[in-house]
């Protein structure tokens, strides 16, 4: 136990002997460890921020909508569009679904006394809004009625409303969708960025019937039907319910394959959370190189110690040091400055998360498992690159070590 406190203490002199040195040759570890728990705790509340997104979606949320597959650049529907029969059968013979609505969507130029923008507008029913979570800041929604009648009436997005109307309240006010007035009954309250870095403030709602008889001129099949569960358990059900109706309703033979598809909040999530998974690891990965070449820089400057140290080493082994003590101590530099390196990289990782979130609003949490990550490869970057110039000290002859000049 002695030797070993021995050993330590010559390890620690020996690197407080060449401070600059001994720091230059952390930079790479604190660096790589830094960029380590950055980039794995990015991924982390690029995860979170996408869940908490999804799952701000609606409630109990299904997606139906018509199979595509990628042909020659485009996609290309399947089978028969999701449409007005479809609706109306899951509308009067589901059990697990409370709330349904179409979803038709169009690019549309909207002006308003500031001038215009290009922006999509939704074509939905009024149970929409209870289904993706919408709500007012000012204003109403539209109601049943006022859908059946194709009204021409909408509901804007805080972005439509800032761009077209500047400090104006836009309720009760005209805004042209395409050369077609209409009014405006209701904004929607700011929600920001989603998941996919698209502004969902920049949005115009409509009566899907007017959209489809205004805008289209005719009544095509819709782009999607929304659909609320129940409750959170009855989600599964409730695509199996509409799994079946769909079937039945497109006239899908046993063992065909469906030409629609139906995507619950829950599988939405999952999916993202493998995508952001993956994402992370392959960053882990890719910042994890700089630890490699952090490593590299302390086998070099341990190579470089040890031809400078040889006639010490030779000293020290010809007053009967054993080859174990030579090798110990080598090995036990390298892990230190390895290990300090590692513990300066977790502070700067830590105070870099904190610097990106002030600059960009951006929360990033500071995963604990990537503390643990990053310290441990250091460890281990010490122990793999500092083994072998400790073991060319220990293997060194007394003699030759004790004539080096």
């Amino acid at each position: 136990m002695k030797q070993l406190i021995k050993t330590f203490r010559v390890a620690f002199q020996a690197i407080f002997k060449n401070k600059t040195r001994s720091l230059l040759t952390m930079l790479g570890i604190i660096i790589g460890v830094g960029a380590v728990i950055m980039t794995i705790s990015a991924g982390e509340g690029a995860t979170r921020q996408i869940q908490n997104q999804i799952s701000g979606l609606g409630t109990n949320l299904l997606m139906i909508y018509t199979k595509t597959e990628h042909r020659g650049g485009a996609h290309v529907r399947m089978g028969k569009p999701i449409d007005k029969r479809d609706f109306e059968l899951l509308q009067k013979n589901t059990v697990f679904i409370s709330k349904l609505s179409p979803l038709v969507v169009a690019g549309a130029q909207a002006i308003g006394p500031n001038g215009y923008k290009s922006t999509a507008i939704y074509g939905t029913s009024h149970e929409y809004f209870d289904i993706l979570n919408r709500d007012l800041s000012s204003g109403e929604y539209f109601k049943e009625e006022e859908v059946k009648s194709a009204s021409k009436i909408c509901v804007i997005g805080k972005t439509i409303s800032e761009e077209l109307f500047l400090d104006l309240d836009p309720i009760g006010r005209q805004i042209r969708i395409d050369k077609i007035p209409f009014t405006i009954i209701g904004l929607l309250k700011e929600e920001g960025k989603g998941a996919m870095g698209q502004d969902q403030d920049d949005i115009i709602i409509a009566p899907f019937t007017t959209v489809q008889n205004r805008l289209y001129g005719h009544s095509r099949g819709y782009d999607m039907i929304m659909a609320s569960a129940i409750n959170e358990s009855s989600i599964a059900s409730a695509k199996i319910e509409a799994n079946e109706l769909l079937r039945e309703s497109h006239k899908i033979l046993e063992g065909d394959e469906n030409d629609f598809e139906i995507t619950t909040q829950v599988e939405l999530q999952e999916i993202t959370g493998n995508i952001t998974g993956i994402l992370t690891i392959l960053l882990g990965a890719i910042a994890s190189i700089s630890l490699l070449v952090g490593g590299i820089g302390i086998m070099n400057i341990m190579l470089v110690s040890v031809t400078e140290r040889t006639r010490e080493i030779g000293t020290r082994l010809a007053i009967g040091a054993r080859e174990s003590d030579i090798l110990t101590q080598f090995l036990i530099e390298a892990i230190v400055l390895s290990l300090a390196g590692g513990t300066l990289g977790i502070l700067l990782g830590i105070i870099g998360n904190q610097v990106i979130y002030k600059l960009t609003d951006f929360y990033i949490p500071t995963a604990g498992y990537s503390i643990l990550v990053g310290f441990g490869f250091a460890a281990l970057v010490g122990t793999a690159f500092g083994y072998f110039p400790a073991r060319k000290a220990a293997k060194l002859n007394p003699i030759d070590a004790l004539r080096y000049e």
